[in-house]
């Protein structure tokens, strides 16, 4: 694979990122040193996309097939079993005029799709392409991938909006943000992505991990755990654990319920801090209305 010079960028600001999760080729590594890319706006490969499936993964006409970096999509659920058809359809109505992407790793993942950022072929598009638009139209979450990171604050933001206007899957309790002290929420949440907030009151450590505890007993609430090899990328991103007790935090991850709600984080993308007034609100939502969304229209 050829890579012109602003996908060298990105991966190279990726690898200095996350070092190890990414493949980066010999002309990345050599093109100076790493800065963090901003979230770009334009592909550097166009194509027509013959396919779209539930996983809003898309099959282009020449076989290959591209998955939106950092999203998390819609999934059916007992309010409403037809999200992933909106998401498609809506998703179907941008791509007619083709699409340019950038190419996020040198070879598919071992589901043989490439991750990547996407956008629609004309006119110009918005920074973080079709992810961002899918994002603030609810029809999919954020969820931290290192492919994903020049686009975090671009993904957060249009997530944030939709969350706010109860669009999508946020009119969905299914979807809820969880309360981190409130274990029964969790418990048909088992292997799936998940958003929780709650305020941080304890930090422990071990040769192992460091644990973040939102409660005073084990398997009573969620436990973020993290990595020894881990936890200097956090302090190089600037986020120091025991300066976060007292905070309101908000974590995103796949929940492990084996020994008590659990997520295991690897970088400081999967942590926002969390004003109270934020909060508060969300805690609402949590036990806010049974309805389900109402039908969605085509952009």
């Amino acid at each position: 694979m050829q890579f012109g010079a602003i996908q060298l960028r990105l991966l190279a600001g990726l690898a200095a990122f996350a070092p190890g999760l990414l493949p980066v080729p010999a002309a990345a590594r050599a093109a100076g040193p790493a800065v963090t890319p901003s979230c770009p706006s334009t592909g550097i490969q166009k194509a027509k996309v013959a396919r779209i499936d539930d996983r809003l993964d898309l099959t282009l006409q020449d076989g290959r097939s591209l998955h939106l970096a950092g999203l998390d999509p819609v999934e059916p659920t007992p309010d409403a079993p037809d999200f992933p058809d909106h998401a498609k359809n809506a998703l179907a109505a941008k791509l007619a005029g083709g699409i340019s992407f950038l190419p996020l790793a040198a070879k598919p993942d071992r589901w043989g799709r490439i991750p990547a950022f996407v956008f629609i072929a004309q006119p110009a598009a918005a920074p973080g392409g079709l992810a961002a638009f899918l994002l603030a139209r609810g029809f999919a979450r954020y969820m931290p991938v290192p492919e994903a990171h020049p686009c975090v604050a671009v993904f957060r933001s249009a997530e944030e909006k939709a969350r706010k206007d109860r669009r999508g899957l946020w009119r969905d309790p299914y979807y809820a943000i969880l309360t981190a002290t409130n274990r029964a929420a969790f418990a048909d949440k088992a292997a799936t992505n998940v958003i929780v907030e709650g305020r941080l009151i304890a930090v422990t450590a071990n040769h192992y991990r460091t644990s973040l505890a939102f409660t005073s007993k084990r398997g009573h609430g969620l436990l973020v755990t993290i990595l020894r090899r881990n936890v200097a990328r956090f302090e190089r991103s600037g986020l120091h654990f025991h300066a976060l007790i007292g905070q309101t935090l908000r974590v995103r991850g796949l929940l492990d319920l084996r020994f008590g709600p659990e997520i295991e984080i690897s970088s400081a993308d999967a942590i926002e801090l969390v004003t109270d007034d934020v909060a508060e609100g969300n805690a609402v939502r949590q036990g806010g209305t049974n309805a389900a969304p109402p039908p969605v229209k085509a952009p």
